[in-house]
């Protein structure tokens, strides 16, 4: 028996083994199991076949490569870039929810202090306008006939949302803090597809799945009854729009 070996190898598996994922799954294996016996003795297997597996890649190697220092320099290598692997899983969730919190607090912030009725209208202003314009562009009979509906109906929904204003409902709904937070960005809504000359129809989907999202939270946050209705009906006209456009790519 090779003691130096037999040492170095233990102590190097071992501290690898502390905290990594195999730990962590058998800590969640026996944790939900009342048989940690069971859960012992797979997870020894399991670990014990994935070490052969290791010593017979790792006599393979030798074969073919007889000179240890080539070994040893690869396995080096390979220890730093797990390293910087861990290291980097370890820090990117912090760096990812640090760059998400502004993208939050952009979208709350372009939010807070609108009327939803209000905002309503301009988006459905913007639409109509950017299918006019895409429907004059068309060429294929089959697209203009679509653009053309979509701006007839983009149309009507500002009417009804111009109406409501004037009527006084935009009082009654001005966007929370809760209500923003479920909001897609305001930025998403401002329909622009007709400026979008590579990815016209796409744009326009994606226009379209944002104000079905956009009238289903309004739908669910609305206290009014009737406000409640005419959002729900506004979230299936724009999902049946979506479906419309999806059909063009066909």
């Amino acid at each position: 028996m090779n003691w130096p070996l037999f040492f170095s190898t233990f102590s190097l598996i071992f501290l690898a083994e502390l905290g990594d994922k195999t730990q962590l799954a058998v800590m969640s294996q026996s944790a939900s199991s009342s048989s940690k016996w069971t859960v012992f003795i797979a997870g020894a297997i399991a670990l014990s076949i994935s070490t052969a597996i290791g010593v017979l890649a790792g006599d393979l190697i030798r074969r073919f490569v007889p000179d240890e220092r080539y070994i040893k320099c690869a396995g080096g290598a390979l220890f730093l870039i797990f390293g910087c692997l861990m290291l980097r899983e370890a820090f990117l969730p912090a760096a990812k929810a640090e760059a998400a919190a502004p993208q939050k607090s952009r979208s709350v912030s372009g939010w807070m202090g609108r009327l939803v009725i209000q905002q309503a209208a301009i988006f459905e202003k913007a639409a109509c306008e950017d299918y006019e314009a895409l429907a004059a562009q068309a060429t294929d009979l089959a697209e203009k006939a679509i653009f053309e509906r979509l701006a007839r109906e983009e149309r009507w929904h500002h009417e009804a949302m111009v109406a409501a204003v004037q009527a006084g409902a935009d009082k009654e709904v001005a966007v929370t803090s809760d209500m923003a937070d479920s909001l897609p960005p305001v930025d998403d809504l401002m329909q622009d597809a007709a400026l979008k000359a590579s990815k016209t129809v796409e744009h326009a989907i994606e226009h379209e799945q944002a104000m079905a999202r956009f009238y289903e939270v309004l739908a669910k946050k609305s206290v009014i009854p009737r406000l409640r209705e005419t959002f729900s009906a506004l979230a299936v006209a724009e999902g049946k729009h979506a479906q419309w456009l999806m059909a063009l790519r066909k």
